[in-house]
C-alpha cells in the first residue's frame, strides 16, 4: 500500500530540518575535538591520513549522541514552521487530526530508533576500541626532530645538539654537539656544517670540516683533540615513528551489550565462589573454638555446658582471639572482591540498558516536539535551537545523573536509564492530548507571572 499524500508531505518537512540539524550538531562536536586535540596531533608529526583516520572514529560516538537531539530539533522546527503557515489548521480543516500528522513522524522515528540501536551494539564498540587504541598509540610516539635555530635540541638521549644557522630543510651551519654517552668522557664536537636525514627511528647526522674534544672525568689533564673532513653520527631514536598496537583489551563502552552480559555472569559465578569461600572459612575457624554441640542438634544442654568447659581449658583467649581476627580479616578480603565484582556488574547493566534507551528518546523526542512547536506558533532557528535545548539538557541531566546514582547502588540500573524516557515521554504525551483539545498556544504570560510571583516570594 503506498503511503498517502499527507504522509509523504510531512516526512518530507522533516528531513531538511532533521538533516540540517544533526550536520550543525555534529560539526560543533569535532570543532570540539579540534580545538582539544589538533594541536596535540600535529605536535606529534603525524600524517594527514591519521588525523583524519583520528577524527572519523570519532564520529560514531558523536552520531550516538547527535542523532537524538536532531530529531528533537528537526520535529519541533519542522511542526513550527506548518503550524506557524496554518498548514496545521488547514489540515484539521480538512478533518484530519494531529494523531494523524505525528504518526508517520513516529514510525520514521521507530525505524531509525531500531537502526540506532543495531549501531550501538554493533559499531560503536569497535569504533571506540579502535580510537582508544589509536589515541593511546599516538601518545606514546615521540615528536619529530625539529631543531630551530640558536636553541638547544634535548630530545635525543646523550646528545645535545645546537645549530646556529639552518640554511635549508636539512642543511646546518655550525653545529655543537655535547656527547654524554660515556660518563667518564665528555666530548665536544664543533663541525661548520652538517646534514640531518631521519631513516625510521633512526637519526643520522653527517657533519663536515669539524673538530673533535675529549676531556677525562677522572684525570683533566688527558685532553684530546682530533679533526675531520666529514664524521657519521647515527643514533636511535625510539618511539620515532606511530606503531599501531593491537590489544584485545575492552572497556565498557567498547563492548556490544552481548558481550557485558557475558561479563557479568563471570562476575556473578566470582560473587557466589567468594560467598562460599567466606562460608567455609567461617566454618573452618568457628568449629575449631566453638563446641560441636553448637554445630549439632543436641537437645541435652548439659552437655554442652560440659563441652564448652572443656573448650576453655584447651584453647587459651589468647588463641580463640587470634583466629577470630584472621576470619575476620579473611572475610573483610573476600568482602572487597565482592564489592568490586559488584560494582562492574552495575556498571556493565548502566550501559547494557543506555544502549536501548537513548535510541528509544527518538520516539520520545517525537512526543515531546511536535505539540511543541504547534503551540508555540513560532517558527525560525531560535525557537527550535533553544526549546530543544532546554528539552535535551533537561533530559541529559536525569540520564548523567542518574547514571551516577545507579553506579552507586542507590537506585536500580533500569530506572536510572529509563527514567528519563519515562518522564519526557509522559510530558509529550500530555502535551499530545493538550493540542488534540485544541489548547492552541502556550501560556506563556501566565507561566511568566507564576514564576515572578515565586521569586518575589523567595526574596
Amino acid at each position: 500500500m503506498r503511503p498517502s499524500i499527507i504522509t509523504r508531505y510531512v516526512l518530507k518537512e522533516h528531513i531538511g530540518p532533521f538533516l540540517f540539524a544533526l550536520a550543525t550538531i555534529v560539526f560543533v562536536f569535532i570543532l570540539n575535538i579540534v580545538f582539544r586535540d589538533l594541536g596535540k596531533l600535529l605536535g606529534k608529526g603525524i600524517s594527514a591520513l591519521v588525523i583524519l583516520e583520528f577524527f572519523f572514529l570519532n564520529i560514531a560516538w558523536i552520531l550516538a549522541l547527535a542523532i537524538p537531539m536532531a530529531v528533537l530539533i528537526g520535529t519541533l522546527m519542522s511542526f513550527g514552521r506548518l503550524s506557524a503557515d496554518n498548514e496545521i489548521t488547514a489540515l484539521k480543516a480538512s478533518g484530519v487530526n494531529l494523531y494523524r500528522m505525528i504518526f508517520p513522524v513516529l514510525i520514521a522515528a521507530c525505524i531509525l530508533c531500531v537502526l540506532m540501536e543495531r549501531f550501538n551494539n554493533c559499531v560503536l564498540p569497535d569504533f571506540n576500541h579502535r580510537v582508544k587504541v589509536l589515541y593511546s598509540d599516538i601518545s606514546k610516539k615521540r615528536p619529530t626532530l625539529t631543531l630551530e635555530p640558536h636553541v638547544f635540541f634535548n630530545d635525543v638521549n646523550d646528545l645535545s645538539i645546537l645549530v646556529h644557522k639552518i640554511e635549508k630543510e636539512d642543511s646546518l651551519r655550525e653545529v655543537i654537539i655535547y656527547d654524554t654517552s660515556d660518563p667518564e668522557l665528555s666530548k665536544t664536537i664543533f663541525a661548520e656544517s652538517g646534514h640531518l636525514k631521519i631513516e625510521g627511528e633512526r637519526m643520522v647526522l653527517t657533519l663536515y670540516d669539524g673538530e673533535v674534544h675529549e676531556i677525562d672525568n677522572r684525570n683533566y689533564e688527558n685532553y684530546r683533540r682530533l679533526k675531520f673532513e666529514k664524521q657519521v653520527i647515527s643514533h636511535d631514536i625510539p618511539n620515532l615513528e606511530l606503531k599501531r598496537s593491537n590489544t584485545q583489551h575492552r572497556g565498557d563502552r567498547e563492548k556490544s551489550a552481548g558481550m557485558m552480559r557475558a561479563d557479568i555472569a563471570v562476575n556473578r559465578e566470582t560473587i557466589q565462589k567468594r560467598e562460599q569461600r567466606i562460608r567455609s572459612f567461617v566454618a573452618s575457624d568457628m568449629k575449631k573454638v566453638l563446641p560441636g554441640s553448637i554445630w549439632k542438634v543436641n537437645d541435652d544442654s548439659t552437655a554442652a555446658i560440659v563441652s564448652s568447659a572443656a573448650l576453655a581449658r584447651k584453647y587459651s583467649i589468647h588463641d580463640i582471639r587470634s583466629r577470630a581476627k584472621r576470619a575476620y580479616q579473611q572475610v573483610q578480603s573476600e568482602n572487597r572482591v565482592i564489592e568490586g565484582s559488584m560494582k562492574s556488574i552495575r556498571r556493565k547493566q548502566v550501559e547494557i540498558h543506555k544502549k536501548y534507551a537513548i535510541p528509544v528518546a527518538c520516539i520520545v523526542f517525537v512526543l515531546i516536539g511536535a505539540p511543541l512547536g504547534i503551540l508555540a506558533r513560532r517558527s525560525g532557528l531560535a525557537t527550535g535551537w533553544g526549546m530543544s535545548l532546554l528539552f535535551f539538557m533537561i533530559y541529559w541531566i536525569f540520564l548523567i545523573g542518574g547514571e551516577q546514582l545507579a553506579d552507586r547502588g542507590i537506585i536500580s540500573t533500569f530506572v536510572a536509564m529509563w527514567f528519563p524516557n519515562v518522564l519526557v515521554g509522559f510530558a509529550g504525551i500530555l502535551l499530545v492530548v493538550r493540542t488534540v483539545r485544541e489548547m492552541t498556544e502556550i501560556p506563556w504570560e501566565r507561566w511568566g507571572r507564576f514564576f515572578k510571583k515565586l521569586f518575589r516570594k523567595k526574596a
